[in-house]
């Protein structure tokens, strides 16, 4: 097996927006001559010939790894966390397959909020207090003889971004515990909560990409995680991003990456589950200072479809070097710490399906054709990146397969301006039932 950069064989696991977002990005290298998307969306094969899909499911490890042999892949991506908690990762590494993403055990960063708390904890992190439940009854005696009218009820467990309940009041929170426990709200019923402080502040994503022992930076985002605009409405996976940060300053760069990404990596490191792949710190800050809200183990979605489009740089080198525990090497080799990035600002707007997310008594809808505007043109610094669709069985067009359909990424000096352009792009975009917030970016320079 040739493990070469030069290989330039790359395989994505996943279907959504963030791989479409990867496999755009890496295409774009001189060093790839193809990059193959598992399983993929045939949105991702317009107007670009340098994706191709297969259809091996993201959680079909075994096929993923004899695909990767008989393709000679140089690089695998993890794109959804499902997969890296399925153990992808120990498996590939199990036959010398270079891969980027954690370890099953280093996984549970993400998949076990208790076990997240029980790292930073240690690792001495500021987040919420929290308490932990594994039954109703006690989760919901807490909530009744609780000072706090505000609380956050989260399942221990992955939920696809739904799995966290920000409630206003007692009431809400009861709401969210019977929901969770007793009226299978993910689908089956959780037997392990926890219900953590309220946190008031704005919220932050952290990117940092990690080999083990040390990690670069890679930027941040707000995402928008209400259905409707004013933050109304169920939760969902995001209806929308913005990067970077606005209140994210040099500073704040400097704190997070000595006292949350060092700190995790060194106690996961002692705790015999080195971290290697995407850490994605979930952050508010509040009047005290930023604290941590949760880690996710992958890139987040719809963050990465505007995260990577801002890096100027190829990045297979720095991937490869996540993968190999040799980030050092490729930082001493390039005399700076982190990926270049563009002198410009992006925004992301995601069209979703109607009834999206489910949780309002609504089915979401599937088979909706999706009608382009013959005027609609992306220039360099435009994109649309596909997710919940499929091809139509009548003709050749795309048609919504459900959730999250598409996106539209637009990269300018300023936010204004980028969220100008992406929603005048958004406008000629149309499905039944499409919904998208109209307030992406809104308020910021």
């Amino acid at each position: 097996m040739n493990n070469s950069i030069h290989s330039r064989k790359i395989l994505i696991i996943g279907s959504g927006g963030r791989e479409h977002a990867i496999a755009t990005k890496l295409s774009q290298s001189s060093l790839v001559s193809a990059v193959f998307v598992c399983p993929g969306n045939p949105g991702m094969l317009k107007n670009n010939s340098g994706i191709q899909i297969k259809n091996l499911a993201a959680d079909d490890s075994i096929g993923l790894l004899n695909f990767a042999i008989e393709e000679n892949i140089a690089l695998t991506i993890v794109g959804p966390e499902a997969s890296l908690s399925l153990g992808i990762v120990d498996l590939f590494v199990s036959h010398n397959r270079i891969i980027v993403g954690p370890t099953k055990a280093a996984s549970l960063l993400e998949t076990s909020k208790a076990y997240a708390k029980t790292v930073m904890n240690k690792a001495m992190v500021p987040t919420a207090g929290y308490s932990e439940f594994f039954d109703a009854e006690s989760a919901i005696n807490s909530i009744l003889s609780s000072s706090e009218e505000k609380m956050v009820v989260k399942c221990d467990g992955l939920a696809a971004g739904k799995g966290v309940i920000v409630c206003q009041n007692k009431i809400e929170a009861l709401q969210a515990v019977n929901a969770l426990m007793k009226e299978n709200l993910l689908g089956t019923n959780i037997d392990h909560i926890i219900i953590e402080e309220f946190l008031e502040g704005v919220e932050v994503s952290a990117f940092a990409l990690c080999d083990g022992e040390t990690f670069t930076f890679l930027g941040t985002a707000c995402d928008h995680k209400r259905l409707r605009d004013g933050d109304l409405g169920p939760n969902t996976g995001g209806m929308g991003v913005y990067s970077p940060a606005s209140v994210f300053s040099a500073e704040d760069e400097l704190w997070v990456n000595e006292k949350v990404f060092a700190p995790m990596l060194k106690t996961m490191k002692e705790f015999g589950t080195p971290f290697s792949g995407i850490l994605f710190a979930g952050l508010m800050k509040t009047n005290s200072g930023y604290k941590v809200l949760e880690f996710n183990v992958r890139f987040g979605d719809p963050e990465t479809q505007v995260l990577l489009p801002l890096i100027k740089e190829d990045l297979l080198p720095w991937f490869m070097a996540a993968a190999t525990g040799s980030i050092t090497s490729l930082q001493k080799k390039l005399s700076r710490q982190n990926p270049i990035k563009l002198n410009l600002k992006g925004v992301h707007v995601v069209m979703a399906a109607f009834g999206y997310p489910g949780t309002e008594g609504v089915k979401v809808r599937a088979g909706d054709e999706i009608r382009i505007d013959q005027n609609f043109r992306l220039n360099q610094n435009e994109f649309l990146f596909y997710a919940g669709v499929a091809k139509s069985l009548i003709n050749d067009s795309l048609v919504t397969s459900g959730g999250r359909v598409l996106g539209i990424t637009v990269l300018n000096e300023t936010i204004s301006k980028a969220r100008f352009d992406a929603y005048d792009l958004i406008q000629k975009i149309q499905f039944e039932g499409a919904q998208f917030r109209r307030d992406i970016g809104s308020g910021q320079s």
